[in-house]
C-alpha cells in the first residue's frame, strides 16, 4: 500500500483563523439612507425648482446646469467619503488585490461600480442598479425610470424636465469618480430619458 505523503499534515492541528473584527460583505444600507437624506430626488428637484423660478428659459437653463454641476460633485464626494468610512470586506479585497508589480488590478471597474451603485441607490427608488457592462475595459449602468426626472416634471414642469438639465448632475458625478480613481477613462451618456425612456452612462478605459 502506498504511503500517504499528506498523513502528517492531516494529523497536525489546524489553527482556525479568527478575524480581528466581524466581516461584512454586503453594502451598508445606512450609507444609502444617508445619501438619500441629502440627495433624494424630491430634495434635488426642489432645489432646481427654486433655482429656475421666475427665470427665462435660457437663464433658467444656465442656473439649472450650474446647480446640477455643483450637486453632482457634492453627491459623489459624499458617496466616496461614506464608502470609505463604512467599507465592507468585498471592496477591501478589491483594494488589496495586486499583481506581481504591486498594481491594484481590480480597481476598475469594481471600485467605481461600488461608488455609482451607492449614489444611484441613494437617489433613486431602486432595489438594485442595472449594470449593463462590466469588464476590464468598460463599465456601464442604466437608470430605467429616473425618479429625479419625474420629480422635476412634477415640481417644475415637463418642459424643464425635457431640457435634461439633470444630465450635468450625473455626468459631473461620473467625472468626480474618474478623478477619484485616477485611471484614464472617458465618460459618456449613451441614452437619455427624454429620448429613450431611460438613462444610461458608460466609463471606458483609454
Amino acid at each position: 500500500m502506498a504511503k500517504d505523503p499528506f498523513k502528517a499534515l492531516k494529523e497536525a492541528p489546524y489553527p482556525l483563523y479568527v478575524a480581528e473584527r466581524a466581516y461584512s460583505f454586503d453594502l451598508n444600507q445606512d450609507v444609502v439612507d444617508m445619501i438619500r437624506a441629502d440627495y433624494g430626488a424630491d430634495i434635488v428637484a426642489g432645489k432646481l425648482a427654486a433655482a429656475v423660478k421666475g427665470k427665462a428659459k435660457a437663464e433658467a437653463a444656465k442656473a439649472g446646469g450650474a446647480l446640477f454641476e455643483e450637486l453632482g460633485k457634492a453627491l459623489m464626494q459624499r458617496t466616496i467619503q461614506l464608502c470609505e468610512e463604512y467599507s465592507d470586506r468585498t471592496i477591501e479585497v478589491v483594494k488589496e488585490a495586486v499583481d506581481r508589480n504591486g498594481v491594484q488590478f481590480l480597481i476598475f471597474p469594481h471600485l467605481p461600480q461600488r461608488y455609482l451603485e451607492v449614489a444611484t441607490l441613494g437617489t433613486q427608488k431602486l432595489l438594485k442598479v442595472a449594470i449593463t457592462l462590466n469588464n476590464v475595459n468598460a463599465l456601464s449602468y442604466r437608470v430605467p425610470q429616473c425618479d429625479l426626472y419625474a420629480e422635476i416634471t412634477e415640481q417644475c414642469n415637463a418642459d424643464v424636465a425635457k431640457q435634461m438639465l439633470c444630465k450635468s448632475y450625473c455626468c459631473t458625478a461620473l467625472e468626480t469618480v474618474r478623478e477619484a480613481i485616477d485611471i484614464d477613462v472617458v465618460n459618456d451618456m449613451v441614452a437619455s430619458t427624454d429620448k429613450d425612456g431611460y438613462c444610461e452612462f458608460a466609463m471606458r478605459r483609454i
